[in-house]
């Protein structure tokens, strides 16, 4: 992937085939189980891409984690599909319609995936406040780069 981000090689050959661009979509979400089917429809209608994993998951401890949301004890479907699709009119266009359907029904998506939140939507999202002051802690002098600069798409 990072071949391909820096040499871009899978748009050249497209562009010697006549074709256009395509847009790179690599995700796992994590959605409620009753919300699943509702996402999945849609996505099906939606985003031409298939197959897709599937796989339940929960946490079966009380504790929350606090930068990634996901509740105790309730069940939960992660969604995967790694593919790449036509490009749209806004760059990154099928991953921020993904982005707000995942949020619409209060799921929730890898860091690892393609992302292109705002920075207030990702500090909402995978919990700002605690992550600057975990980030102040153990990188006072901000060798690192932070969360948002490493997980989302420069706009």
């Amino acid at each position: 992937m990072r071949i391909e981000q820096r040499f871009h090689l899978g748009d050249r050959l497209e562009k010697l085939h006549g074709k256009p661009p395509r847009e790179r979509v690599v995700q796992d979400v994590e959605l409620p189980l009753e919300r699943c089917t509702e996402f999945l429809d849609w996505f099906l209608e939606t985003v031409p891409i298939a197959p897709i994993w599937l796989c339940p998951l929960r946490l079966r401890a009380d504790d929350r984690w606090p930068l990634y949301p996901i509740r105790p004890r309730q069940s939960y479907v992660n969604v995967g599909f790694w593919s790449t699709v036509p490009v749209g009119q806004v760059e990154g266009e099928t991953n921020r319609l993904i982005e707000r359907k995942i949020g619409d029904l209060h799921g929730h998506k890898s860091l690892y995936s393609d992302s292109y939140y705002s920075r207030e939507e990702f500090d909402e999202l995978y919990g700002g406040d605690v992550y600057r002051a975990a980030k102040k802690r153990y990188d006072p002098d901000s060798r690192l780069l932070d969360l948002y600069a490493k997980a989302v798409q420069r706009q």
